[in-house]
């Protein structure tokens, strides 16, 4: 038996159009709504849906992550499963008891104090008191609030919130924890003990629905990823794949018409000597591509004109996420591998045999310069794009190729002699 089982479900608000006309064509619907009566004027709202006809399942003991752009409708569906609005279409049944933290605050009285809200969270998920004073030492010790427990919450910071908020809602035992990306608030370290959390539930059996902007959590986390736009389901099935499809969609889209704008609106720092004609990178076969996934081989070509000799040129590419953030770099600098000099047209190329940027669109400066020179020959500021789709699975920001091997303990014995040896 499913544990949710939703189906066709839609969620419409209605918006008004009020304040998008003059003065005078206002007082003129006004009249009309008195003459007429009140619906003379209900071609002054519009329907618009959150969510459009949606049909998933979620199997007792599964974690499901939703991704999508803002707006796409992931929230909603949260708070559909939690009954804190209700469709206008379809059909939803949940089984069993919910605990969710969607929004900051949210199931909190904030004139009640951390611990009576801890008990006051307890009973409405149907728990006796002494089942919550069994579970509160645990609850005050996972928010490390120990110090405030015992303040009115309106007293507390949103990172006070959400602590308290999933530290009561990870250790009731619930059914059902809906988790939102109200966790983002947190800071990294909480943020990490969080996620460990909802690790160590999903193997005890509990379900749980996940949204996150976070593509290394979600497919860490999830089971199955529904990927969501504009209210309706785009993609849903296996996280890399799915992952993929957002990438695809959202993403990558986005960046692109970004670069455009920046590209055009970007000259590139140039002298006299030298130029930058272009950046394009290669596959495995040789081929141009636009995207690859963490861990292929990657080939960068440089295309570059000298218009006169250069002596001791240093190549270099810059890496950045879209927040700008830089994540790796490579120059000729640092190989050993010195051009002594270059003139005319040609290309210069890298190789790297395992990529390691984890998935994301980055925006790549590329450098010409004399070594130790502090002006380059030419420099193209984020005028190149790459994306990096999910390959190896990795944690953290950048994956390095390594190689692991079990060492016999005489070997280890035998090294240890010969140190020691050594030094006497």
């Amino acid at each position: 038996m499913k544990i949710v089982t939703v189906d066709q479900l839609s969620k419409r608000y209605r918006l008004s159009r009020l304040g998008s006309k003059s003065i005078r064509e206002e007082m003129q619907r006004f009249g009309r709504r008195l003459v007429q009566g009140a619906r003379a004027g209900d071609g002054d709202t519009e329907d618009f849906y959150a969510l459009r006809e949606v049909s998933f399942d979620i199997k007792p003991g599964e974690t499901i992550g939703f991704i999508g752009p803002n707006g796409s409708g992931k929230s909603t569906i949260l708070k559909l499963l939690a009954r804190i609005i209700y469709p206008s279409q379809g059909k939803l049944t949940v089984r069993g008891s919910v605990a969710s933290l969607i929004e900051v605050g949210a199931g909190f009285h904030p004139e009640l104090t951390g611990r009576e809200n801890v008990f006051l969270y307890g009973s409405i998920m149907g728990m006796r008191r002494a089942e919550v004073r069994k579970k509160f030492d645990q609850i005050v010790a996972f928010a490390e609030l120990e110090r405030f427990i015992d303040t009115p919450v309106k007293r507390y910071s949103s990172g006070m919130y959400v602590r308290l908020g999933f530290a009561v809602a990870a250790h009731i035992n619930p059914h059902i924890l809906l988790v939102d990306e109200v966790l983002a608030v947190g800071d990294a370290s909480f943020q990490s003990k969080c996620q460990q959390r909802i690790e160590e539930l999903r193997r005890g059996g509990m379900t749980i629905a996940f949204v996150s902007h976070d593509m290394t959590a979600v497919e860490r986390l999830c089971e199955r990823v529904v990927f969501l736009q504009n209210g309706q389901i785009r993609s849903e099935g296996e996280p890399q794949k799915v992952i993929s499809d957002y990438y695809n969609a959202v993403v990558f889209k986005s960046a692109e018409q970004e670069n455009e704008m920046m590209v055009a609106g970007n000259d590139s720092i140039t002298g006299r000597e030298a130029e930058i004609l272009g950046v394009k990178f290669l596959d495995r076969d040789g081929l141009e591509v636009d995207s690859l996934a963490t861990g292929q081989p990657l080939i960068a070509q440089i295309e570059y004109r000298a218009y006169q000799p250069l002596e001791d040129p240093v190549f270099e590419l810059f890496f950045y996420s879209a927040d700008d953030r830089l994540h790796t770099h490579y120059t000729t600098a640092l190989t050993g591998e010195r051009i002594t000099q270059l003139q005319g047209h040609g290309v210069i190329e890298i190789a790297v045999d395992e990529f390691g940027l984890t998935p994301g669109v980055f925006k790549i400066d590329a450098s010409l310069s004399r070594r130790g020179a502090i002006a380059p020959y030419d420099w193209k500021p984020r005028q190149y794009l790459l994306k990096v789709l999910p390959g190896k699975k990795v944690r953290g920001m950048f994956y390095s190729p390594h190689r692991w091997r079990q060492v016999p303990l005489g070997e280890m014995q035998a090294n240890a002699t010969t140190e020691q040896g050594d030094f006497l």
